[in-house]
C-alpha cells in the first residue's frame, strides 16, 4: 500500500512538472482539466493607468480527461456586484496525443458561443457603448465611425459562434502552443459585427523549481503570448461600414506562480503591437493593459 502511495506521488510530480508551463495566462492550450476537477478563475484587466477595469469570472469543469467545459461572464463592482456582460461557454476536446519522455505533442478542437446578457439593441443612427465599465463611447450618424470589433466590448447584441484548432508541443521545460479559429457574429438587430479569424502563438517556460522534490514545490513560469486577428467589416442594415475591419496584433508578457499544484497567481502585461481598425474613429489609440488573475483548482 505504501509503495502504491509513493508511486502515485511520483506520477503526480511528473505530470505537474510536464504540464505547469502549459497553463498559459491568455492562450488556450491543447490540454484539459483532469476528470471531475473544477477550476474557479477571477480575472481583472486594467486599462488607461488603472482608470478602467474589465472583470470576468470563470467556472471550468473536467468532464473527462480529454473533454473540458468552460464558462465565463463579465461583472462589475460598481454599485455592488452585478453581472454586466456576455456569457461565454465552450468545450475543448483533445483529439490526439503523441507522448514520450519529457516530450509530447497534442491536438485539440474547441467550440463555443458568446451569448448576449442585458444587451442594448443597436438601432437607428445613435449608439452608446461601454468599452469597459465606466468607459462609455457615443456614436452619432455612425455609418463610417464604428470600426471597433466585437472583441473589444464586454457586451454586444450579437451572438458569436467560435471554433478553434489548437496544437501544443512540450519539450522538457519549454511549451509552445499555436492555434487558429474562425468566429461568426449573428446580430439580434440592425448592427452586425464583422466575422473574424484569430491566431495565437504562445511560449511558456518553467523557471522554478530546477528539480522537483515535493508536492509543495512552488512553480514559476514565464510566458510570451501573441494574438492576431483579421476582422471583416461591420455592417449596418446590410451595408458595410467603410473604415471597419482590418488586422490586429497584441502581445502579452506574463509571469505565473503555482502553489500546491492548485492555486495560481498570474500577472500579464498587454502590448498593442499593431492595429488598423481604429484609424478613422474618435476613440483614439488602443491602450496597454495589465491583467491580474487568480485560479483555484480542486477535485469534485
Amino acid at each position: 500500500m505504501a509503495k502504491k502511495g509513493h508511486l502515485l506521488i511520483i506520477l503526480f510530480l511528473f505530470c505537474n512538472s510536464a504540464f505547469s508551463q502549459e497553463l498559459y495566462i491568455m492562450t488556450h492550450p491543447a490540454a484539459n482539466l483532469s476528470r471531475n476537477r473544477i477550476e474557479f478563475r477571477n480575472n481583472v484587466m486594467s486599462y488607461d493607468n488603472f482608470k478602467y477595469f474589465h472583470n470576468s469570472f470563470e467556472i471550468n469543469y473536467g468532464i473527462r480527461g480529454n473533454l473540458t467545459l468552460y464558462n465565463s461572464i463579465f461583472y462589475t463592482l460598481e454599485n455592488g456586484y452585478k453581472f454586466i456582460g456576455n456569457y461565454e461557454g465552450a468545450v475543448r476536446y483533445r483529439i490526439h496525443d503523441i507522448d514520450k519522455k519529457n516530450y509530447h505533442l497534442r491536438f485539440a478542437a474547441q467550440t463555443g458561443a458568446v451569448i448576449p446578457v442585458n444587451a442594448k439593441p443597436i438601432v437607428g443612427d445613435q449608439l452608446e457603448y461601454e468599452l469597459h465599465p465606466g468607459h462609455k463611447v457615443k456614436f452619432y450618424n455612425f455609418i463610417n465611425d464604428i470600426t471597433v470589433p466585437s472583441v473589444d466590448f464586454h457586451t454586444t447584441d450579437n451572438y458569436t459562434f467560435k471554433n478553434d484548432i489548437i496544437v501544443t508541443n512540450l519539450i522538457k521545460k519549454l511549451a509552445i502552443t499555436g492555434g487558429m479559429g474562425f468566429n461568426i457574429n449573428i446580430p439580434k438587430s440592425d448592427f452586425k459585427f464583422g466575422n473574424y479569424f484569430d491566431w495565437s502563438l504562445a511560449i511558456g517556460y518553467l523557471v522554478l523549481p530546477k528539480q522537483y522534490k515535493s508536492y509543495n514545490d512552488v512553480n514559476i513560469n514565464v510566458y510570451s503570448e501573441s494574438k492576431a486577428y483579421y476582422f471583416y467589416k461591420n455592417k449596418f442594415l446590410g451595408d458595410d461600414i467603410v473604415n471597419s475591419g482590418g488586422f490586429r496584433l497584441d502581445t502579452y508578457i506574463g509571469i505565473q506562480a503555482i502553489f500546491l499544484s492548485s492555486i495560481m497567481a498570474e500577472l500579464s502585461y498587454k502590448i498593442p503591437v499593431h492595429s488598423n481598425e481604429y484609424a478613422e474613429t474618435q476613440i483614439g489609440k488602443r491602450a496597454t493593459g495589465l491583467l491580474f488573475s487568480f485560479r483555484y483548482l480542486f477535485f469534485f
